[in-house]
């Protein structure tokens, strides 16, 4: 009868543990576009805005999207210094620049088209 009730304390244990776990991050809703980023979307084509759209859910914002595509894109066309690492310091996309920064003080600027944000070589 001992034996019952340890294992008894035990799985109600165990059972109010698991159902104190926190819910996974996947059930949060995906936050709306603030003015800013919609005005990003509004420049893109339709494949392009698609596809950013899609990936900024989760915790991903539409302008973290882009700033991965860019990423992505720019090592894609042959980088300057491919696998030194880089991020995303200014997009610009009326003149279709981004800068991207290497060290504190050490920046890179380039061109890509602002409807498809492909690279200009």
């Amino acid at each position: 009868m001992n034996f019952n009730r340890v294992t008894l304390s035990c799985a109600a244990l165990i059972a109010v543990n698991l159902a104190a776990l926190p819910t996974p991050s996947l059930a949060q809703p995906a936050a709306t576009p603030t003015a800013f980023e919609r005005a990003m979307l509004s420049v893109l084509d339709a494949p392009t805005r698609a596809q950013v759209e899609k990936r900024a859910v989760h915790g991903n914002t539409v302008s973290g999207v882009i700033g991965t595509i860019l990423l992505n894109n720019y090592y894609g066309a042959g980088a300057r210094n491919p696998g030194q690492a880089l991020s995303v310091a200014a997009v610009d996309f009326g003149r279709g620049t981004v800068i991207f920064r290497r060290a504190p003080n050490v920046l890179e600027l380039q061109r890509f088209d602002p409807h498809t944000l492909r690279m200009i070589r």
